[in-house]
């Protein structure tokens, strides 16, 4: 060991420098008298050269050392900066340890908890009536929180909003649980079962032009009159084609449980344009007056003979309802069977055969057919709720008789014989229009025919004040229970015009009227009615029906 004469450190032999005070140890005093010579050499060389390696800016002095002291000097900075690494990567850890582990993430912002709940389709997706809106959540009150180091809670009150609807504040419990260093959002939970909304706008314009269209498929937008602080909603539209011109309006009323509510549809600001007669292919047609032949049959199957031929002509012209009744034993010609009477139209090919056998014979085009069984009559006048008819002591008498006749007393009950304004139900409602006297009551085929129309105005009088989604309602619920060829799109039309259609005034007529016929036979024998003068009643029928024509 050579000792640093300087400080007294004990160094190795082969060390040229004192490793603590950085005294030469190759100095003359340190070296055998023996070696004096190289060392002073070794002396001369280390300090030239790191004269020179000063002067060339480097410091090459250890590259001229032993191969063992290079070594040795070289192990200890990578050891240094092994044991700073090492610290390092452990003190990370155990940063990274405390963040995930055990630190308490900052709790949610509002913004944060509005972002999430508008995330939450269970919060942000409402149905208001029988649409779904999705909803922004707009505002954040009365909020109260918990914090601990692995879950947020807060109850607050939500306000949420969209285009069309607010929903009034509503209490939830937020959740938030910790993942890794952050609050993420779990679950919105609320004990309200009924929401109660506000209008922000009026209804969405989509849903009353589809309301409007189902009318009207040519109606037009024109312009809206909101008021939300009377909970009211009217949207105006604009209609021109071929059969009317004007404005119809809608309008929709406000609920908090249901939103906007269709309320009533107005065309009484819509006029029916003037339609003019003409023939077309051999028929008369004009198109402000709809023809309907209303068939009734005895018979459930829709096989037999028809018992009830009335043509109903809705005249928009002259504001008018007009009634024509066919007498079934009418001797007309049946489109590929030869005459006969006009009731086996039916029997030999329903109501399409029995509508072209009107048609032909009186040259008038009939736009749709409607048919029903006595059973199916019924049904109707008795869903309808009955029916108010003017009768007479006879026909009370009349309808007792067949109650009684048939073991109906006990359950369809007796009518007041004194007659007058009575409510008959469906069953009641049926032995009066298939009234024609016998068994000691008068009647016969015209006075039965001219009940079934005074049926027909009474139903008439009794509804007229259902509202056109009522009306269509009430058909949509019997129309299973008729045989039509009126579309969907025919009903809506009818029941979107009921209010019009049922201030109109009634006409009345048969055919034959009295004088226009006599008694006949046919070739094999059956009574029949024989017309005295066929052209005339063509004529006034066509003239009763069509009031412009020349």
């Amino acid at each position: 060991m050579k000792k640093c004469k300087k400080c007294g450190t004990e160094n190795h032999p082969d060390e040229i420098f004192c490793t603590n005070c950085g005294e030469n140890l190759m100095r003359k005093e340190y070296l055998d008298s023996d070696n004096s010579e190289k060392a002073e050499a070794s002396i001369q060389e280390v300090e030239e050269k790191v004269t020179d390696d000063i002067q060339n800016g480097e410091d090459n002095s250890l590259e001229e050392l032993s191969d063992d002291t290079k070594k040795k000097k070289s192990k200890k900075p990578l050891i240094i900066v092994l044991i700073i690494l090492g610290v390092l990567i452990v003190a990370g850890a155990c940063v990274a340890a405390y963040f995930l582990f055990f630190k308490t993430p900052d709790k949610p912002t509002n913004s944060e908890i509005i972002k999430a709940l508008n995330a939450d389709k269970s919060v942000s997706e409402v149905k208001v009536g029988e649409n779904n809106y999705n909803f922004t959540v707009k505002q954040l009150d009365n909020i109260k929180d918990n914090l601990t180091r692995d879950v947020y809670t807060c109850n607050l009150s939500v306000t949420r909003e969209c285009d069309v609807y607010g929903i009034s504040p509503v209490d939830y419990t937020v959740t938030f649980k910790k993942s890794g260093s952050e609050f993420k959002y779990d679950s919105a939970k609320t004990d309200v079962k009924k929401l109660s909304f506000y209008a922000v706008s009026g209804v969405e314009q989509k849903l009353a032009d589809d309301k409007v269209h189902t009318y009207y498929k040519e109606a037009k937008f024109k312009q809206r009159d909101t008021k939300l602080d009377q909970n009211v909603d009217r949207l105006y539209y604009t209609v021109n084609n071929k059969e009317y011109d004007g404005i119809v309006v809608i309008r929709y009323d406000f609920s908090k449980e249901k939103g906007w509510v269709f309320k009533k549809f107005s065309d009484k600001k819509l006029e029916f344009k003037k339609g003019i007669t003409h023939k077309e292919n051999g028929l008369l047609s004009n198109s402000a007056v709809k023809n309907i032949l209303f068939l009734g049959v005895d018979s459930d199957t829709g096989v037999g003979r028809s018992d009830c031929m009335m043509l109903i002509s809705v005249d928009s012209n002259t504001g008018t309802i007009k009634q024509t009744s066919f007498m079934r034993d009418n001797w007309f010609e049946i489109p590929g069977h030869g005459q006969n009477k006009v009731n086996a139209a039916f029997a030999l090919g329903g109501p399409e055969l029995t509508m072209k056998t009107i048609e032909n014979t009186f040259s008038v085009k009939i736009d749709n057919y409607v048919c029903v069984s006595c059973t199916t009559f019924k049904a109707v006048i008795t869903a309808l709720g009955g029916v108010d008819v003017n009768i007479t002591s006879d026909e009370a008498g009349y309808i007792n008789w067949q109650i009684n006749k048939n073991g109906q007393a006990g359950s369809i009950g007796l009518v007041s014989t004194k007659g007058g304004v009575t409510h008959l139900n469906g069953q009641q409602a049926l032995w009066l229009c298939r009234d024609r006297g016998g068994n000691g009551f008068s009647g016969n085929d015209f006075t039965r025919s001219a009940r079934q129309r005074r049926v027909i105005r009474s139903l008439v009088k009794t509804y007229k004040n259902l509202t056109p989604a009522k009306v269509l309602k009430t058909i949509k619920a019997l129309r299973n229970n008729v045989k039509t060829d009126l579309s969907g799109s025919d009903f809506k039309w009818y029941a979107a015009h009921s209010p019009k259609f049922f201030g109109y005034k009634f006409k009345e007529r048969g055919v034959p009227g009295d004088g226009e016929w006599q008694s006949g036979t046919s070739s094999g024998g059956a009574w029949i009615i024989q017309l005295n003068d066929f052209n005339k009643l063509k004529s006034d029928v066509q003239h009763f029906i069509y009031e412009d024509l020349k």
